[in-house]
């Protein structure tokens, strides 16, 4: 199973985020989404506990999903990889059906919880084998951020990670229409970073 991709997932930083979910804990995730596993297990055992204690956090959900996908890319046995992707998945789209005002109202990275939830499941639902049949989803959801208001009105740096995975996602499924118009999106916004470069260089590679 390739490698998934949860995000844009570099400049870790410190944001007021979900009780349950510290900011350290965070950053572990993060490390493991960029490949590193060391911490895999302890981050998937510290996240599951959290979100028993809080159920009804999408946040935590979210999170806790993420990484169980994670597990399924690492898993050995591949009754194990299908069995932690396809719950992590089932996890993470859950979340999306609980979000709530307060992910409308807090931030992480420049954007309200719940873009960055949407976004990040549109990169894991993309990244993630078709029979998963869940690709789909994941370019809607792709389209649903790009169009919203409040993400348009977002720093273009807390945006373009979003448009480089949309682009990167489109070119995959055979969507060069759709990877063009939001390429010129991202354009349009003027940033000039890793993310904006990498989205340049699948542009030309046709």
């Amino acid at each position: 199973m390739k490698t998934l991709q949860l995000a844009g997932l570099s400049l870790l930083m410190s944001f007021a985020v979900s009780a349950e979910v510290s900011d350290e804990l965070l950053g572990r995730y993060y490390t493991a989404a960029q490949g590193d596993y060391s911490e895999l297990d302890a981050v998937y055992k510290e996240l599951k506990q959290a979100q028993e204690q809080d159920p009804s956090d999408a946040w935590t959900l979210f999170h806790y999903g993420a990484v169980e996908a994670l597990k399924g890319d690492d898993a050995f046995l591949p009754w194990s990889k299908m069995r932690f992707t396809e719950n992590g998945l089932a996890r993470m789209d859950k979340a999306l059906n609980m979000l709530d005002q307060q992910n409308w109202d807090q931030h992480f990275r420049g954007l309200p919880q719940a873009l960055y939830m949407q976004a990040s499941a549109a990169a894991t639902f993309t990244s993630v084998p078709d029979f998963f049949n869940v690709s789909e989803q994941g370019l809607v959801l792709f389209s649903n951020v790009i169009d919203h208001a409040e993400f348009n009105a977002a720093p273009a740096q807390a945006t373009s990670w979003v448009y480089w995975r949309a682009i990167k996602a489109a070119k995959q499924h055979n969507r060069d229409a759709q990877a063009e118009d939001w390429y010129q999106k991202l354009q349009q916004s003027g940033v000039n970073d890793q993310y904006s470069a990498k989205a340049e260089t699948l542009m030309q590679q046709g």
